[in-house]
């Protein structure tokens, strides 16, 4: 007779409790778990690699500072908040135009340049739409949000955030075409 081990995914709102009850591991579960996603989002706002490690930190670090007041019920959506702020930061501070990543070295495939320049000109046209529209259109197709859970984000309406998205996404197609 065979017996299977189930591993039980613990959920956010356990592992919220297990930290307002002292436990640090449960604090490094929680980083483990949405440290890409966050690292992901501030890239695709920032476009910058180094930085974006930077803002990922910061995130994680005010997290920590301030879990024992967080009472939302979506941590995912409460830290991609973190998130864009500490991003919106970066460019107040920073106050220049971002960079793209650099193109690969020479010697590598042309499949791979191909995915490279691809991925270029996607950026490129993230960073030639508003902040508001990318920020919408990185949520609704990166991170694969609602647009509700968006709207609750980014603290506006429902509608605003659709006609952010549907916006930038016509303005996306024309950059792409060029």
């Amino acid at each position: 007779m065979k017996f299977s081990i189930v591993k039980k995914q613990v959920t956010d709102k356990e592992l919220i409790r297990k930290v307002h009850n002292g436990d640090k591991e449960s604090l490094n579960a929680i980083v483990r778990k949405y440290y890409d996603e966050i690292y992901r989002f501030c890239l695709y706002l920032t476009g910058q690699e180094m930085d974006s490690y930077d803002i990922t930190q910061e995130v994680f670090l005010k997290f920590i500072r301030y879990v024992d007041s967080y009472q939302y019920k979506n941590l995912k959506g409460y830290l991609l908040m973190i998130a864009r702020n500490a991003c919106y930061d970066y460019f107040r501070h920073k106050k220049e135009t971002t960079c793209i990543d650099e193109i690969a070295e020479s010697g590598e495939e042309d499949s791979q340049i191909m995915r490279v320049e691809n991925k270029m000109l996607l950026h490129q046209a993230l960073i030639g739409l508003s902040p508001e529209q990318r920020e919408v259109i990185i949520l609704r197709i990166y991170e694969e949000l609602k647009y509700t859970e968006i709207a609750k984000i980014l603290g506006c309406n429902l509608s605003t955030v659709k006609s952010r998205y549907f916006q930038g996404i016509k303005k996306l197609d024309r950059l792409l075409e060029n």
